[in-house]
């Protein structure tokens, strides 16, 4: 990470330079406080009227720093945008250097008989807490917040990290009225900028000399009004890959005392993972584990039993602290001895163990979905590391950090761009795409049987393979038998769920199954002598999960997925069918997806086919109408019910 090199590249100190503020701290005026509505956008519960960031380079007594000063004025239009006063702000920290805020300043403004009253926020309100490991969050809850309120905050943040300049955040989950930043940075230190989202804006570039330093400096001015809310839906990847901003790398400094490159390409990127002792000298530190793997594996088993045999071995016996990192935390022996570990830790354990069993494996840096996508050669930017491993020119890729993982079947967050070969024994640094997921499938059987008086009661067995599988697993585990089957039931329109049975839910390998028996007082709709029950009963979908009227980002399912139902219901012996719901069968263009429904009579049975399929785990927001229509009449189609007519 290029936070944690030296400050002694800055070897002079750095003028702040002065600039006025087109809107002053403070100054509230009674139109913002008196405004009830955002005028281009009234579903908004609140809305930044203003902010300004200016980032530069200062100094203090011994080192240089980057200091970033921050205005924020918000207006909160009712108690939806309440969370809104909630400021929260991470501080990145090192085992040696930490960012650090200052200086906050910040008033509750209100209009009471005409009257501007303000609220101060306490120094006793603002709260620090260790968010993660490399993380400290520093969080405060405006005082006297009301509807109508508007928050007028400032603050400086300072880091030793000089050569990392944060992304600039230029939308949000509100709308803003007007928001400008500077970014100032030395001649000679050259950073690659990346813009991101969907809005079109140019910087606006200046030039002032700095007398103290003896160098010109560079000014970026990114200046946009009446910026719309970035609304997040279902099924995204991570929201800020596409909210508007700009990203900074730091390619070179050239100065007439320094000369320095950084990564221009991802081979580069590579190399420079794989010159750190941890991936240089750790990895092949075999002693360190060899008494646990002569027991585990042998000559005559096949690379791929010794894969599995291996991988199981590690899931069984380190277990993940829930810290990412490219780099040990611990290193492989005291890893070992102490069961627990980074991803780093554990994955380079995983890849050296692999390699001791004469297998190809090699470490595969990634950046996750949570992460964001590196949109450049990037080191910084890069946070997980997997174990990738080549058999028979087949491609196998392992996450041992969590406990559902299995060999192909990743967590769904490392899905997420392309990872980052270092193979130092072969000096190959590049690019490798990760292997898609299989499709995830789930099969309903369901057995079912209608009373005179609407009651409904049955049996259900489902099987899930893949990622459907991966899934069950990780809710089905993730609280106790009694709340999970309480949610089920809550989750499937309040039925009673009786002989629950799930089986290999709680291993990693393999299919899950499960089966339950069923009862609903209400399960048909009776009026005058007719039965009305739609026949995929409580399976049915009945919310489309797309609810925006466009998107501008793409459509993340995680996996290609495929559903398929097979319902038998019997219906009372003086009972006909009058009317069922017409065969269907939808499609998506370019065979993204299929929905299909059908059904016959038999005697005095209803047997229901039906199947829904997704054929590609990431579509693009070109798709997106297509996706919510899909959605829309499948759900329609799903609702429609069967008439049943006594018989007299």
């Amino acid at each position: 990470m290029i936070k944690n090199i030296y400050l002694l590249l800055f070897l002079l100190s750095f003028t702040q330079f002065s600039f006025s503020q087109e809107i002053e701290f403070g100054e509230v005026s009674k139109e913002e406080l008196s405004e009830k509505f955002y005028d281009k956008d009234s579903s908004a519960n609140a809305v930044i009227l203003y902010k300004k960031l200016r980032t530069f380079y200062g100094a203090n007594a011994s080192s240089v720093e980057l200091v970033t000063e921050v205005h924020e004025r918000i207006k909160i239009y009712n108690k939806e945008g309440f969370d809104k006063a909630t400021i929260t702000v991470n501080l990145f920290k090192s085992r040696s250097s930490k960012e650090r805020i200052s200086k906050i300043k910040a008033y509750t403004y209100n209009l009471e008989n005409n009257k501007i009253v303000e609220t101060k926020l306490e120094k006793n309100q603002v709260f620090e807490n260790e968010y993660s490991y490399n993380y400290k969050q520093v969080k405060f809850t405006m005082p006297n917040v009301k509807e109508g309120s508007v928050i007028d905050i400032t603050y400086k943040i300072t880091s030793p990290f000089v050569l990392s300049i944060d992304e600039l955040k230029l939308q949000y989950d509100i709308p803003i009225k007007h928001i400008e930043a500077e970014i100032h940075t030395p001649d000679g230190y050259n950073f690659r900028t990346k813009v991101k989202g969907n809005i079109s804006f140019f910087p606006q570039h200046s030039r002032k000399r700095s007398t103290a330093l003896d160098m010109t400096m560079d000014i970026q001015n990114y200046t946009l009004k009446d910026v719309p809310a970035l609304k997040e839906e279902a099924f995204v990847d991570n929201i800020n890959n596409y909210r508007a901003g700009v990203m900074f790398e730091l390619i070179s400094i050239v100065t007439p005392s320094i000369n320095r490159y950084y990564a221009q390409n991802w081979g580069d990127v590579a190399k420079t993972i794989g010159s750190d002792d941890d991936y240089k000298n750790e990895l092949d530190k075999t002693n360190s584990f060899d008494d646990e793997l002569d027991n585990l594996i042998s000559d005559n088993q096949t690379e791929i039993d010794k894969m599995k045999s291996i991988f199981k071995y590690v899931k069984d016996n380190i277990q993940w602290n829930g810290i990412d990192g490219k780099y040990f935390y611990n290193g492989i022996r005291k890893t070992l001895k102490e069961k627990k570990g980074n991803v780093a830790d554990i994955n380079l354990t995983l890849v050296g163990m692999l390699r001791y069993a004469g297998i190809d494996a090699n470490p595969l840096i990634i950046s996750t979905k949570e992460n964001s996508i590196p949109f450049f050669p990037t080191v910084d930017r890069l946070n997980y590391v997997l174990a990738y491993a080549v058999i028979d020119e087949e491609q196998y890729f392992l996450d041992a950090t969590d406990e559902f993982s299995d060999v192909n079947v990743l967590p769904l967050k490392d899905y997420n761009w392309q990872g980052v070969l270092v193979d130092n024994n072969k000096m190959v640094w590049k690019k490798v795409a990760i292997r898609e997921p299989e499709t995830g499938i789930t099969q309903y059987m369901v057995n079912a049987s209608i009373s005179e008086d609407g009651a409904l009661e049955g049996n259900v067995m489902s099987r899930h393979t893949n990622h459907k599988a991966y899934s069950f697993r990780n809710n089905y585990n993730s609280e106790d038998l009694d709340a999970y089957l309480t949610e089920k039931e809550e989750g499937l329109e309040n039925i009673e769920i009786s002989n629950y049975k799930a089986q290999n839910a709680e291993t990693y390998e393999g299919f899950v199954s499960e089966s339950y028996d069923f009862y609903k007082e209400e399960g048909a709709d009776v009026i005058n002598d007719k039965l009305y029950i739609a026949p995929m009963l409580f399976l049915k979908s009945t919310e489309n999960p797309f609810k925006l009227d466009e998107r501008e980002y793409p459509i993340d399912f995680g996996y290609p997925l495929k559903e398929r139902y097979m319902v038998n219901i019997s219906i009372p012996e003086n009972y006909t069918v009058e009317s069922a719901p017409e065969p269907m069968i939808l499609k998506l263009p370019e065979d993204l997806g299929t929905f299909q429904l059908s059904n016959k009579v038999l005697g005095n049975k209803i047997q229901l086919s039906a199947s829904v399929e997704l054929n590609k785990a990431l579509m693009g927001p070109e798709t997106y109408v297509y996706l919510k229509e899909f959605f829309n009449q499948m759900i329609n189609k799903q609702k429609e019910q069967v008439v049943l007519t006594k018989v007299k």
